[in-house]
């Protein structure tokens, strides 16, 4: 091949297209967990997250929902992949190596939203979320009906079982039961719905069986079958958390903050001062974003340590 701008410019929009397609066939799944929020902020505060609407009797004038008094904020990180595309192979005409790259980049850009949220969840028992308190605590903060400070949990620590019946009730049962009870601020039903089973691949099976068997291992009947979805994350890092999430008011319970989605960067000018003297074009994908966390009762966490 001839290296000029229009035969690199013709080989980049080949690589482009590649890259679209396999960013287009990649099924995601970070939408099941988290509200997506674009922005054009470095840092974004989330205090809106402790001030969402509830009903009141309208008595006298209305009461405005006035954003709490909390300082949680997110700020978007930046990150990138590139390739260096050779000149020497493009005069050589080895185009297929860059094809194959190309793909490989539309996969990571598809799933870099997937990392992030799996990021977020794989910090929730330590990372803080709006009230102070890590997302999954024993002690989150909340009121009474008549004002007097409360706490209210949404973690536990028993394994997940398949075991027996009694087994299931005590781990999967107990979370369910956990989250379908859980309040909003003003002490009324937070009605959580789309309740998916997220699982690390180590409990893969135990979740399957809950959800699918007719009955359990000790042969009783399994009061779960076909009442939670399972998903089996390969990016979670602990092999006996587990978790239950849901959806209430159009909000998940991790937040995913862009600022830029993944989007393409090229160099193809053979007179760029990089190629002059590297011998090298280059093909990157940059994006900038953080995942966090909206509203604890939307979520039950269980580290599954006993």
């Amino acid at each position: 091949m001839l290296i000029n701008q229009t035969n690199v410019e013709e080989v980049f929009r080949n690589v482009r297209a590649t890259f679209n397609r396999a960013l287009a066939a990649a099924e995601t799944r970070h939408q099941h967990f988290a509200t997506v929020l674009d922005t054009d902020q470095i840092v974004e505060k989330m205090d809106w997250v402790g001030s969402l609407p509830n009903w009141r009797k309208w008595v006298g004038d209305k009461v405005l929902n006035a954003m709490a008094a909390h300082t949680y904020s997110l700020t978007c990180e930046e990150y990138e992949s590139s390739i260096a595309v050779k000149r020497r192979d493009l005069e050589a005409d080895r185009l297929g190596i860059y094809r194959i790259q190309a793909t490989s980049q539309g996969e990571l850009a598809a799933y870099f939203p997937d990392e992030r949220v799996a990021d977020a969840i794989n910090d929730a028992f330590t990372a803080t979320c709006w009230d102070g308190k890590p997302f999954f605590a024993t002690d989150h903060p909340t009121e009474h009906k008549d004002g007097t400070p409360a706490t209210y949990s949404n973690m536990g620590a028993t394994p997940l079982s398949a075991a027996t019946q009694a087994a299931a009730i005590a781990s999967l049962g107990a979370g369910l039961q956990a989250l379908r009870g859980m309040k909003n601020d003003r002490g009324r039903p937070v009605r959580i719905r789309d309740i998916r089973l997220l699982v690390p691949t180590a409990l893969a099976d135990v979740a399957n069986v809950l959800a699918t068997n007719d009955r359990l291992e000790d042969g009783k009947p399994n009061p779960y079958k076909g009442v939670v979805q399972v998903e089996v994350w390969e990016e979670l890092t602990s092999d006996t958390a587990w978790f239950l999430m849901g959806e209430a008011g159009g909000l998940r319970p991790i937040v995913l903050v862009q600022r830029k989605r993944p989007t393409t960067a090229e160099v193809t000018d053979p007179n760029d001062s990089h190629v002059v003297r590297s011998g090298e074009f280059i093909f990157s994908i940059e994006a900038d974003a953080v995942a966090g966390y909206t509203l604890p009762q939307l979520a039950w966490g269980s580290t599954g340590e006993g």
